[in-house]
């Protein structure tokens, strides 16, 4: 739900994780040469891949899950994705070679699929948010691919950074800052510009797409609600639709956009509604939500019920 302290997110298969057969490689350290950079690009291709490479470490080489995928196969196959390399196995095979491996309960299927297999299916899609995440952007062209496999190599193997962690993720913080800033204001103004976007003073912006005739909801109601949330690049961050299972939320504890779109919804209306960060997360983020993100929600009102002492 898209409360204000909390929100749930998950992104390709990173409920998955994994280790090797007997310790993560990810805790191995190794020395490794000083690197220069030439420049600002190339510095920050190793940054975002050093980033993801640590963050997919940590995710599939959790201990409670030792010996489910082979942490060495994952990044195999995240790298011959980003480098065009000859896949061993067809990307159209990924998810139903995933689906089999894995079974209800998180337990795998080693029967039918090899753990090297499912290891290497869960690096393409990993290689696949990952360039999703550039093209999104907009800086698929900028980024060095040779500094980004190479900063996701020193991520997973545990190698020594040449920039530290923490130096890592403040500079792709600042980055995606700017970047989600300017992109954000440049599409708040051309959408505008539609005849079938309303802006309100707060510059909330919304768009019906299916009119209902029903009550609307008061601050302390509790609002039934299906919703489907994006990022600028489409992305999908969050959705109550996979499951089927609307949410129930209030007015008073949601984010302000979510909470002004709410109080002018009616029982059955169904909107499309761009929040600006200054009515989302704002300038810090939060969670997997970057600061300055511009946030797209799908929302269809579904039922109000009315808060009652």
């Amino acid at each position: 739900m898209i409360k204000k302290l909390i929100i749930l997110f998950s992104v390709g298969l990173l409920f998955f994780s994994c280790g090797e057969d007997n310790k993560p490689t990810n805790e191995v350290e190794h020395e490794v040469p000083l690197i220069q950079f030439k420049d600002f690009d190339e510095k920050i291709s190793y940054c975002i891949g050093l980033d993801h490479g640590l963050g997919a470490a940590q995710i599939y080489g959790a201990k409670q899950n030792e010996g489910k995928f082979y942490l060495s196969e994952i990044q195999n196959g995240l790298i011959d994705y980003l480098t065009d390399g000859d896949l061993r196995i067809p990307v159209q095979n990924v998810e139903p070679t995933l689906e089999i491996f894995v079974l209800p309960g998180g337990e795998v299927n080693t029967d039918e699929v090899s753990v090297e297999d499912a290891s290497y299916c869960v690096g393409l899609t990993e290689g696949q948010y990952v360039v999703d995440g550039l093209v999104g952007r907009g800086i698929d062209q900028i980024v060095y691919v040779d500094f980004l496999v190479l900063g996701i190599e020193h991520g997973m193997e545990g190698t020594t950074p040449v920039v530290a962690p923490t130096e890592a993720r403040s500079e792709i913080k600042n980055y995606y800052s700017e970047i989600n800033l300017e992109q954000g204001q440049a599409f708040l103004e051309n959408n505008a510009r539609d005849d079938s976007v309303a802006v309100t003073e707060s510059g909330l912006q919304y768009k019906v797409m299916g009119s209902g005739n029903g009550v609307t909801p008061r601050l302390t109601d509790t609002c039934v609600i299906h919703y489907t949330g994006r990022f600028l690049d489409g992305r999908v961050f969050e959705s109550t639709i996979p499951s089927q299972v609307p949410a129930q939320l209030t007015p008073i504890e949601v984010i302000q956009g979510w909470q002004e779109a709410l109080l002018m919804m009616k029982e059955g209306d169904q909107w499309r509604i761009f929040i600006p960060y200054h009515l989302a997360y704002g300038e810090e983020g939060s969670g997997p939500i970057e600061p300055y993100s511009l946030l797209i929600f799908d929302m269809e009102l579904i039922k109000v019920k009315r808060y009652s002492i």
